[in-house]
């Protein structure tokens, strides 16, 4: 008799117009007292599988999920998942996979609960004993996707390294089920954009070094055939088997955080052709998502200037240029063209790229973006410009063919004065420029340029009190005074006369005349005989969906990646907050800020939307 209550319960549960119903007439209350009990006729499996199929279907129903969470139903749940009861038995699969898909409707507004008692040992451990149960599986993978996106979820992963352990054994053995495939890379994404404990932990302890690659390539084989006409088995599409390798390429992009990690896959031809192919074969209009990731990715491998480093060596560098290039010139995708500014200022450290970039016209590019309105933008690009700028050929050219000393001013005269990051990164770049004595400025910029230094101690000091609880902030702002005073030992006081501005130039000071020493980068890096005053700027992307990420100083590298949008731990979730005008994205760890909270919004779900 129970068992045909249950099925006929079942039947209307398919129902969402019935789902008040069963909160109405009491019936959830009832459904836990059988599904919790352990009287002999509550126990028959089949009459479970149908009581725990109805909770599953009715607590898609917001009011439903609280009543039942308000009744212990996600403790009833995982009461069904101990391992010690359990045989690893078919039938027994069947009841878990409805367990778990009730369990994941409560994964995300209810993550707490998933985090007491070691039940995260129980969902691991049932992953063990079924391995060869792929819709229970994926269930699993759907509710670490929901509470991954949490961090003190993140937390717990990062405590116990058999989790990620045991998922990588999963979706090792279950590679071509691409519903599996696709979740699990996505909470790999999500655990190695968090930690680098954890990062290190899968890359090597896990062998995702060479697991990722794997799955990189054969996903990236199987969507080239389906292109081309061919047939999956399973019937995939192209657009299915890029869902997948986004968030391959995400994981990859995460794991190059990590400088062992991000070393060993720059060395891989495993990873670097395919991600090469990828960026020729991939339109950003057509697949936005994965060729952003691939961008993020590559970015993060060009921090690792050593000889091993595949997109270092024979014509990567310039194919690498001339792939930036057409994302640099061909769209107006604004995180498109800050991921590609973050890459090329990467890769514009060596001095055969920076000839590449003037013969291809980046340099005049870059400098017309100078003028954008995202300072997320306008940051990586002044990055990319501090390497032009110490290349005495690179210095001539932009001295000559583009208005970049006129752009500089501007853009350290608008620049708030709470935000000496930008303007230090602006006065890097007038600096390196200021060195090659050959190059003649014209009277109005040195005039103008002299203005603009003047402004910034008095800026300094007036925002200095409200910024010195940010050492970062604060390191910049002694950084920025400091080459402020040395631009300004080497500029030459002029008067222009009226009506005489386009015939007056002038010729910078020698370094013999500054007083001060120059800030000692690395010898090695600067181009012949000609010294860079500034450490060659590395951009590399913060952490988000899309993929890593941020240099990997060891600062950076603590378990908590310090974002600038604060998340509460008792609220991974919250909306960003919202400083001025600009609105900060509301997912841990992503720095991308907006001007506006719908451009946020936009961005959010497009990079940071959970699976279903």
């Amino acid at each position: 008799a129970y068992l045909s209550i249950a099925q006929a319960l079942f039947e209307s549960s398919q129902n969402e117009e019935h789902d008040a119903d069963f909160l109405r007439e009491g019936l959830v209350e009832s459904l836990l007292q059988v599904l919790g009990s352990d009287e002999p006729r509550f126990l028959h499996n089949e009459l479970r599988v149908y009581v725990t199929g109805i909770l599953k279907n009715i607590s898609h129903n917001e009011q439903n999920q609280r009543a039942l969470a308000d009744l212990g139903a996600v403790t009833i749940l995982f009461k069904l998942l101990h391992s010690s009861n359990l045989q690893g038995t078919h039938e027994e699969a069947q009841l878990l996979i409805q367990a778990t898909a009730a369990l994941r409707n409560f994964a995300g507004p209810n993550h707490e609960e998933f985090l007491r008692e070691d039940r995260l040992d129980t969902i691991t451990r049932v992953m063990a004993m079924f391995p060869e149960e792929v819709e229970l599986l994926t269930n699993v993978s759907r509710i670490f996707a929901k509470l991954t996106l949490n961090a003190p979820a993140c937390e717990a992963f990062a405590r116990n390294g058999a989790h990620l352990r045991q998922i990588a054994q999963t979706l090792s053995s279950n590679a071509d089920s691409m519903p599996l495939a696709l979740r699990m890379a996505f909470v790999l994404g999500n655990l190695t954009e968090f930690s680098d404990r954890l990062r290190v932990i899968f890359a090597f302890d896990c062998e995702g070094t060479a697991l990722a690659p794997q799955l990189l390539g054969s996903y990236w084989r199987k969507e080239r055939e389906i292109a081309r006409g061919g047939k999956d088995q399973a019937g995939a599409t192209v657009a299915e088997v890029d869902e997948v390798l986004v968030k391959l390429v995400r994981l990859i992009a995460n794991m190059a955080i990590s400088s062992t990690a991000g070393s060993t896959l720059a060395s891989s031809s495993a990873v670097v052709d395919p991600l090469l192919d990828m960026l020729g074969a991939k339109k950003i209009t057509e697949s936005e998502e994965l060729v952003l990731n691939v961008v993020s990715a590559v970015t993060n491998l060009l921090f690792y200037d050593e000889p091993s480093n595949i997109l270092f060596q024979g014509d990567n560098k310039q194919l690498l240029c001339r792939l930036f290039r057409s994302l640099l010139l061909e769209n107006f995708n604004v995180e498109a063209l800050v991921e590609t500014a973050r890459g090329l200022g990467n890769l514009s450290r060596h001095s055969d790229v920076r000839k590449c970039m003037s013969d291809l016209r980046l340099d005049e590019r870059l400098v017309i973006l100078l003028d954008h309105e995202d300072r997320d933008l306008v940051f990586p690009v002044c990055g990319a410009l501090v390497n032009l700028a110490a290349d005495q050929e690179c210095t001539k050219r932009l001295m000559t063919a583009t208005p970049i000393v006129r752009k500089l001013i501007e853009l350290v005269n608008d620049a708030p004065a709470d935000d000496p990051g930008l303007r230090l990164v602006a006065i890097k770049v007038l600096t390196n420029l200021s060195l090659d004595t050959s190059t003649r400025w014209s009277a109005l910029d040195v005039q103008a340029v002299r203005s603009a230094l003047q402004q910034i101690p008095v800026d300094c000091e007036e925002v200095s009190t409200a910024l010195q609880e940010d050492p970062q902030t604060m390191a910049d702002m002694q950084q920025l005074l400091e080459l402020t005073r040395k631009l300004q030992q080497r500029l030459p006081v002029v008067d222009v006369v009226p009506g005489q501005e386009s015939a007056a130039d002038v010729q910078l000071l020698s370094r013999s005349s500054v007083v001060s020493a120059a800030i000692g980068p690395d010898a090695s890096r600067a181009p012949p005989g000609h010294n860079s005053e500034v450490p060659l700027a590395a951009m590399t992307r913060p952490p988000s969906s899309g993929g890593p990420v941020r240099p990997p100083t060891a600062k950076e590298l603590a378990p908590r990646d310090g974002p600038k949008v604060k998340v509460s731990s008792g609220d991974a979730k919250a909306m960003a907050d919202k400083e001025g005008n600009n609105w900060g994205c509301k997912h841990p760890g992503c720095t991308r800020r907006f001007a506006s909270e719908a451009k946020m919004l936009a961005h959010y779900d497009r990079r940071h939307t959970m699976l279903s």
